[in-house]
């Protein structure tokens, strides 16, 4: 198969030294706006494998230009920003291309099924929302409904740490993304509808496996509900929920820059340039002096927890995967290795044939559970389940009431 990537950035690196490894692959494109980017990405993973990764410059805007592209290519693996989903899914369709991507932030993931009959009757697949979360998260969820007779709540969390000595201002994802995450008011899925919540509440503490601990997690807009709603809605599912969590020292920071305005959605005019905030945002974090001797040791901890029932107990699993660095990759965060991974593992199981499904599907529509995380374990992502029932009752309220400070609450 001969494989197309968009995007060279943040998690497009990984992505792309994923798919370089993959000898299985017969031809690696690297496409980027910035022509400069992709190369470079290109040059790292030709150094390490051998000259496989062809980088160019490809302007996801220019439709027709797209379209001739992908005709090249069995696979187009999505990592621009996901503003730009629909467009290339459609550009994916008219070239009878295979079509994954990361994730669309809920407000364009609820978009993209409306390709499902399409993608279908033209033989293709279009894998929404196949990074870390959403993407692992959902094949977690899926794994643990198909243990259950009926499901009634899903919750989402993911906490992260960065014990590292670089200097610079970093996050683990597109700083794009975390600033519209910012502003905007995450949807969630509470007792059978879809509720619209203010930004940042919901707070609580969530209890992670270490290297993280303990951590104040909050609700954020994010994709998994999007999907996992309408896919196990005839398991009875009622609550759907995601929070994150931060580092207390990150956190105040990205709030300030969310107060000084950079998580604006309107342009502003800049010296006769219109202009949105968090680019130049952006290109100041770009512009950071690079380091010398820069240790990367940071962690993701995606949680899924999932209530139901089982021979008439209730009864909650939980998946949790450690996501940090590895020795194959010293240039990628842990976050990294997963996010940008994981529509790599994907694209293995598509070329293998383990995937067989046809449309435009969640991953828990079309991904099996334990293939994939066989391919997460050769990443060293290890998703590990407990299973967690109550012994002499079935009464869940009175028993998680125990875990809280202040009982009565």
């Amino acid at each position: 198969m001969k494989v197309i990537q968009l995007g060279a950035g943040l998690q497009g690196i990984a992505t792309a030294l994923d798919l370089a490894k993959n000898t299985n692959f017969e031809e690696l494109t690297l496409a980027d706006y910035n022509f400069d980017r992709a190369k470079e990405v290109a040059d790292l993973c030709n150094s390490k494998y051998g000259h496989r990764v062809n980088p160019i410059q490809c302007d996801v805007n220019d439709h027709d230009a797209l379209v001739e592209l992908l005709k090249a290519h069995d696979i187009c693996i999505n990592v621009v920003n996901y503003y730009y989903n629909c467009p290339v899914m459609e550009a994916c369709l008219e070239a009878k291309t295979h079509y994954i991507d990361i994730g669309g932030l809920y407000v364009e993931t609820i978009k993209q099924p409306r390709y499902d009959a399409a993608y279908k009757e033209a033989g293709l697949l279009g894998i929404i929302g196949i990074g870390g979360t959403p993407g692992v998260t959902n094949v977690c969820a899926e794994w643990a409904v198909d243990q259950l007779d009926s499901v009634d709540t899903i919750n989402f969390y993911c906490g992260c740490g960065d014990w590292g000595n670089s200097e610079n201002f970093e996050v683990t994802y597109s700083i794009e993304t975390i600033m519209d995450e910012f502003h905007m008011h995450p949807i969630q899925y509470i007792n059978g509808e879809f509720v619209e919540v203010e930004p940042r509440s919901g707070g609580m503490t969530v209890q992670y496996p270490q290297p993280i601990g303990e951590q104040w997690a909050y609700y954020l807009m994010h994709s998994e509900q999007g999907t996992i709603v309408d896919s196990f809605k005839d398991k009875g599912l009622k609550n759907c929920t995601y929070r994150i969590g931060f580092p207390d020292e990150i956190l105040e920071k990205l709030k300030f820059l969310h107060e000084l305005g950079f998580s604006h959605q309107d342009t502003m005019n800049f010296q006769g340039h219109d202009i949105k905030p968090v680019k130049i945002l952006m290109k100041l974090m770009e512009s950071q002096p690079k380091q010398e001797g820069v240790i990367i040791n940071d962690c993701d901890v995606i949680k899924t927890e999932v209530f139901g029932t089982k021979d008439g107990k209730k009864v909650k699993y939980d998946l949790e995967a450690i996501c940090r660095p590895v020795e194959e990759w010293p240039e990628l965060m842990g976050a990294q290795v997963y996010i940008g991974g994981a529509p790599a593992w994907a694209a293995e199981l598509l070329r293998r044939g383990v995937i067989t499904e046809r449309g435009a599907l969640a991953p828990e529509k079309c991904i099996p559970p334990i293939p994939f995380f066989e391919e997460a374990a050769k990443r060293e992502i290890y998703i590990r389940a407990v299973k967690t029932e109550l012994l002499g009752t079935d009464d869940w309220d009175a028993a998680m009431k125990k875990e809280l400070v202040n009982q009565g609450r």
